[in-house]
Formats: C-alpha cells, sequence, structure tokens
C-alpha cells in the first residue's frame, strides 16, 4: 500500500532543463520545458559568445568563470532552468561491451562492471569516472538470459570541470554524457517526424539531445544517478516509515489519552459511588437516630396526654364526692380501678349517689354497690348507719 501525504516531499509536475554542448562548433545552449512525461516547449536556442579565455575548443579552461558568465547570460534573458545537461568529448571516452547474466541484481552489474576496469585499462580506479547502459536489444527484450552493457569510462579531470561549471551556474548537474549520444538521441527523435519543438539550427542537435537527456530513461550518464535514486527511494522509504510512525504513536496517543480518560472517569465513578455510600450510611444512621428521638417524644407526648386525661377524670369523679350526701371514709384508685368506702344514713342515698356518678361519662365499669351493711358507725357517737363499698373502672386514658 502506498501512502500519500502532503508530508513527503513530491517531485514538481514540470520542468525546465538547459542542455549546453561545448564542442568545435562553439558552444550551444539549449532551453526545453514540460511535463514529465516529456519535453514540449523549446525556450531557448542560442550560440553563445563568452569572453575570450574560457573556452579552447570542447576543453574549459575556466569552469567557475565560465559558469558566472552564464549564470548572468540566462538572468538577462530571462531563463531559470531546474537543471543543467552536458556533454563530453568522445576522444576523451574508453569503450567497451560487456555480457553479464540477466538473474543480476543492479549492484551486482554494477561490481561486476567495475571488475572489468583494471583489466582493460591499467590504471587507479578511483581515479576513473566510469558509466555503463543496456544495449538497445537488451532494453527491447528484457526476457534474455544474458544482458549486454556498453561501457564507457576517462578521467576524472573533465567530468569534475563540468560540474564545475553547473555549480557555478547555480544549476544541478543532471547528466553529463558522451557528445555523440546526444546527437544519436536528437536524430532518433528527428527520424520519430521531426517534432515542432526541434531547433532548426544543425550545430545545435547535439545541445538539444542534452537537453532530452533529462526525459530520458536510459543513457551513459557519468553522473552517480544511480546512487542518487537510491538515495531518494531511500529517503521516500524513510519518510514513509517517518509518517507510519508517527500516524502510529499519534493515534497511540490518541487512544492512551482515551484510556486515561476513561480510567479516570470510572475512578471518578467509583470514587463517587463510595461517597454516595457513604453519605446513604450517614443518612440511615441520622434516620434511625430521628426515628429514637420521634419514638421518644411520641411517648412522652402519649404519657402527658395520658396523665392530662387522667388528671381530668379523677378531677370529674372528684366533683362528684362533693355533690354526694354520704360521708366517704376511704378513697382508693389503683391504676383505673376505684374503690370508695364510707357511711350514708340510708342505703337509698348511696343508690342515688351510684346512679348520678354513673352518669359520669369516665367509667369503663360502671360505680356498683359492693357492700352494704347496716351497722355502728366507726366516728366517736357510735350511731347506727349504712356502711358502704363501691368500685368502678375508669376508663383507659390515651
Amino acid at each position: 500500500m502506498r501512502l500519500k501525504s502532503w508530508l513527503l516531499s513530491r517531485p514538481p509536475k514540470r520542468q525546465c532543463v538547459a542542455g549546453l554542448d561545448v564542442g568545435p562548433n562553439g558552444a550551444w545552449l539549449v532551453v526545453l520545458n514540460g511535463p514529465l512525461a516529456g519535453a514540449e516547449t523549446l525556450m531557448c536556442c542560442e550560440l553563445l559568445d563568452p569572453p575570450e579565455g574560457l573556452l579552447q575548443g570542447a576543453q574549459l579552461l575556466d569552469p567557475f568563470a565560465l559558469g558566472h558568465w552564464l549564470r548572468r547570460w540566462l538572468h538577462d534573458n530571462n531563463l531559470s532552468p531546474n537543471g543543467l545537461c552536458l556533454g563530453l568529448d568522445d576522444a576523451w571516452l574508453t569503450r567497451q561491451v560487456v555480457s553479464l547474466s540477466a538473474q543480476l541484481s543492479e549492484r551486482d552489474v554494477t561490481f561486476q562492471l567495475a571488475a572489468e576496469l583494471p583489466v582493460v585499462e591499467l590504471a587507479d580506479v578511483s581515479q576513473l569516472c566510469w558509466a555503463y547502459t543496456p544495449a538497445a536489444s537488451d532494453i527491447n527484450n528484457p526476457s534474455s538470459a544474458v544482458h549486454t552493457y556498453a561501457m564507457a569510462w576517462l578521467a576524472q579531470e573533465p567530468v569534475q570541470r563540468l560540474i564545475g561549471l553547473a555549480k557555478a551556474v547555480g544549476l544541478r548537474a543532471w547528466v553529463v554524457e558522451p557528445r555523440s549520444d546526444a546527437a544519436h538521441r536528437a536524430q532518433r527523435l528527428a527520424m520519430l517526424g521531426s517534432p515542432p519543438l526541434a531547433p532548426s539550427a544543425a550545430a545545435a542537435q547535439t545541445a538539444f539531445g542534452l537537453a532530452l537527456s533529462a526525459w530520458a530513461e536510459t543513457g551513459m550518464n557519468f553522473l552517480p544517478h544511480r546512487r542518487w535514486a537510491r538515495q531518494r527511494r531511500q529517503r521516500a522509504w524513510l519518510q514513509r516509515l517517518a509518517l507510519a510512525l508517527g500516524v502510529g504513536v499519534s493515534l497511540g496517543a490518541i487512544a492512551t489519552a482515551l484510556l486515561a480518560h476513561w480510567a479516570q472517569s470510572q475512578q471518578d465513578s467509583v470514587a463517587d459511588q463510595a461517597l454516595l455510600a457513604e453519605r446513604l450510611v450517614r443518612a440511615r444512621e441520622t434516620q434511625q437516630s430521628l426515628q429514637v428521638v420521634h419514638k421518644q417524644i411520641t411517648a412522652q407526648r402519649q404519657w402527658m396526654q395520658s396523665q392530662q386525661n387522667q388528671q381530668r377524670h379523677t378531677v370529674l369523679w372528684h366533683a362528684g364526692l362533693a355533690d354526694a350526701n354520704v360521708w366517704v371514709s376511704q378513697l382508693r384508685q389503683h391504676q383505673s380501678h376505684w374503690v370508695v368506702q364510707g357511711e350514708a344514713l340510708s342505703a337509698d342515698q348511696v343508690q342515688q349517689w351510684a346512679v348520678k356518678l354513673a352518669q359520669h361519662p369516665l367509667w369503663k365499669t360502671q360505680p356498683e354497690v359492693s357492700e352494704l351493711q347496716f351497722k355502728r358507725s366507726a366516728s366517736p357517737s357510735g350511731g347506727w348507719v349504712w356502711h358502704f363499698r363501691l368500685e368502678a373502672d375508669l376508663k383507659e386514658v390515651r
């Protein structure tokens, strides 16, 4: 799965490339512009006229000064290419064709071809600049068991001069290839139908082919373009890895924050439940205390009301004693049971008084004469009188 993100660097949709051919016919500059699929517009095709002392045929006498002069020339002509493609004189090159197994990887191919250099050229490999490209037959037939590669090498000094020229111009050196390969590319394009963007000057065809090399997929490029491409792939992979790690870390942080929030909410919920349980226990204890107090107050109120009622009943039947025509010698009350003893002149007086007392609404059991005898009085006079005994039960007071 390919990850796409605005965080990853993207190549430009269009590119503007300058091809500089320094050869026997002078220094030609061709500038092409177009999308990544191919060049579309010929922006410049000029035979440069640099100051004397900077060039001698195809030899760069002062790459630094020539680069500064070319920078000013591009600025004066409102040209801002993204890169510079340069050509090498074929007289400086040594070429060879090598066949290798098609099963080899790109690094194995590079290693095997590098091993051919000391055998053919008795020189220090570190002092050589070399390049290779698959043969045209292998490009058209990638399924063959053996692939053929065209090799070329030369001393590093001419290539370093061209790279120094590009640095002085302030542009990126995209391609450094043989002039013959650039001219052959322009000829092939002309054979396909002579596109409108091709320059009319025949001497500018090599510079035109050099500018076209920025859109070519193969070619003899003496710059470490394979290593640069591998580094770009590695950077892209690292960027995707960093993006994936960043997304993973972000998702992990979000998940951790959500889990922490959930755990905190659970802890808060448990704490709230414990607090509610504690408050409920305290409320129940308070309720029980209030119930005890309420029972005590209710009992006290009932006792007070009972006492008041009993006192009122006592006052009522005490008032009945005041109206009696009998003499009360003894009065006893045990809770609600009432007993009265005394003397009367006649039995009718005792009965009448009992009936009169029974009219009061305070009796549970109305007064009854439980004893009535005629005998001497207990008083000092000692006369004959009726001794009586009345018993009754008061109503229960609530």
